[in-house]
């Protein structure tokens, strides 16, 4: 059994009410909701990549997916600071193929050393799914819906 801790646990169950909620048709977010509908998200791979997201990312990227104050000048060749996932970065730049390579192959610096680590292996490919679709659901509604429009999801 996974124990969440207090503040991790508010946030998942609210991910996941607004989840049900739209789930239900109590409404669409307007064009220019700040976050996406909930309702293009899955409420059960939601809550399944937000803890993933606790668990395996957010030691780095940040809880909310904010990524390091430096993560645009790192101080060395040796130290990249993580970028954020929530939108303010360059994360809705990349493809839904590059995303998933990267979550998949981790990251290297010039040098060889490892900067992220690779998931592949230790996470499943439904899990790096799930893990995107949580910080993509952090993204300006608009924002996500061009990307998607740009990456639709993989057939079957």
């Amino acid at each position: 059994m996974t124990i969440i801790p207090m503040r991790n646990a508010v946030f998942i169950m609210t991910v996941t009410l607004a989840g049900l909620l739209a789930a239900c048709g109590r409404g669409e977010a307007p064009a220019t909701a700040v976050a996406p509908a909930p309702s293009l998200f899955d409420p059960s791979r939601l809550t399944h990549g937000a803890q993933l997201f606790e668990e395996k990312c957010a030691q780095c990227h940040g809880p909310q997916g904010q990524g390091h104050p430096d993560w645009q000048s790192p101080q060395s060749d040796k130290f990249a600071a993580a970028p954020p996932l929530n939108g303010t970065g360059r994360d809705w730049q990349r493809t839904r193929a590059e995303l998933t390579k990267t979550i998949r192959e981790g990251v290297r610096a010039k040098d060889g050393a490892q900067i992220m680590p690779a998931w592949q292996g230790r996470l499943e490919p439904r899990d790096i799914e799930d893990v995107m679709m949580f910080f993509q659901s952090l993204w300006p509604g608009e924002l996500y819906t061009d990307w998607l429009k740009a990456n639709p999801p993989p057939a079957g």
